[in-house]
């Protein structure tokens, strides 16, 4: 057993012992009926266009129309008023931690499938006042804003803490988390620590929210199951400096939401091999995020519109990690979307509480070439619309 797999094991063990501790504590209680079972789920349905696209070495991709559908099935367990379990499924490659969508046909002769599943919750946690932790396969307790340095579709095996208290007129949030590294669904490489101290207030008819948080992740360079990242990334470590603003408002009777995201790698990549991808983005490590949401969502008839412009340099975040919704850059199970600039516009329709119709169109172009030998900066244009349904 290697030292990776030895770590791993001790991660995913906790959740064995704080179950067989849960147990204990619900046997205390009074006999009252504290068990519940929850199932639920979602279904989306997409049509995905692509065209107008183009390589680092300055060929065009084919354009592209698919149809793809994602599912999720999933079960909660309140096992007593401080201790929640959850398990879930989710459609998706096994071979893709960052995508849960299967196309089902493509009309322009693309494969279909694959049509694999995959367990990417599997958690027990304790919540008391302010306190919460979890351990074993759960999203990281972290405030964000938009999925361009986090994505919820990735979940990660370990353990995870969040503490609020009142402070100064507001909230409080303390998050850390200390994770293995998916590769897949179904193997992990390297390990990560993620921390955030989170501030929230509201007004009267304003609110805002900060958030400063730090991703460290280091690489297993000697563990064949991390071949399978991009651009590296099994081998190179990350310590990025994320920070958020967030002010709501009210404008035309309307909610406004207005957003910021800046991040920096301050990771050292002087040393790296030349010819590597790390020497040739070694001073590509800032990306930034500016973000609008003007109108209401939820509630039947809601209309919703968005904006978002993103400048992610080549390294900084993780591309492993991060959204795979704006452009086709990688693999069919591996996205690696930083050295991006670009927009996306949106337009989101509430049907009723749980149905919606969600339309995006992402316009992007590399920041710079991708590595060396490329002649052409990439680039990509793509429209999506899905209806969306949970239950």
């Amino acid at each position: 057993m290697t030292a990776r797999t030895r770590s791993l094991a001790c991660l995913l063990g906790i959740p064995i012992l704080l179950f067989g501790s849960a147990a204990g504590a619900r046997a205390q209680d009074d006999g009252s009926e504290l068990s519940l079972f929850r199932p639920y789920g979602d279904f989306r349905l997409r049509l995905e266009q692509d065209w107008d696209s183009r390589k680092g070495d300055g060929t065009g991709h084919d354009d592209r129309l698919r149809l793809r559908f994602r599912i999720r099935l999933g079960l909660d367990l309140n096992i007593s008023e401080h201790w929640h379990a959850r398990v879930q499924l989710r459609s998706g490659p096994h071979d893709s931690q960052q995508s849960p969508h299967i196309t089902i046909y493509d009309f322009d002769g693309g494969p279909n499938g694959p049509y694999q599943f995959n367990f990417d919750y599997w958690y027990l946690s304790f919540r008391t006042g302010g306190l919460e932790v979890w351990a074993g396969r759960n999203q990281l307790s972290f405030w964000h804003q938009d999925d361009l340095f986090l994505i919820d579709n990735v979940t990660f095996a370990g353990v995870g803490v969040s503490y609020s208290h009142p402070m100064a007129g507001g909230e409080m949030t303390w998050h850390a988390n200390y994770v293995a590294l998916p590769v897949g669904m179904r193997d992990f490489s390297g390990t990560s620590l993620i921390a955030q101290a989170e501030f929230s207030r509201e007004f009267s008819s304003t609110g805002f929210s900060l958030g400063a948080g730090y991703f460290g992740s280091r690489a297993d360079p000697d563990d064949p199951a991390g071949e399978a990242l991009l651009t590296e990334n099994n081998t190179r470590d990350y310590d990025v400096l994320n920070l958020q603003l967030q002010h709501r408002s009210t404008v035309l009777g309307r909610p406004l939401r207005l957003g910021a995201e800046y991040g920096r790698n301050f990771r050292d990549y002087s040393q790296a091999p030349a010819g590597s991808f790390s020497e040739f983005h070694q001073k590509h490590v800032d990306g930034w995020v500016l973000e609008a949401l003007w109108g209401p969502s939820g509630d039947a008839g809601d209309l919703q519109v968005g904006y978002y412009y993103s400048h992610m340099e080549a390294l900084a975040a993780n591309s492993s990690y991060i959204q795979d919704d704006w452009a086709r850059w990688g693999t069919s199970t591996q996205a690696r979307l930083t050295n991006m600039k670009g927009s996306e516009f949106r337009v989101l329709f509430t049907i009723t509480p749980n149905q919606n119709i969600f339309a995006r169109l992402f316009l992007v172009d590399a920041i710079d070439l991708l590595q060396p030998g490329d002649v052409a900066l990439e680039d990509g244009k793509r429209f999506r619309i899905e209806y969306n349904i949970s239950f």
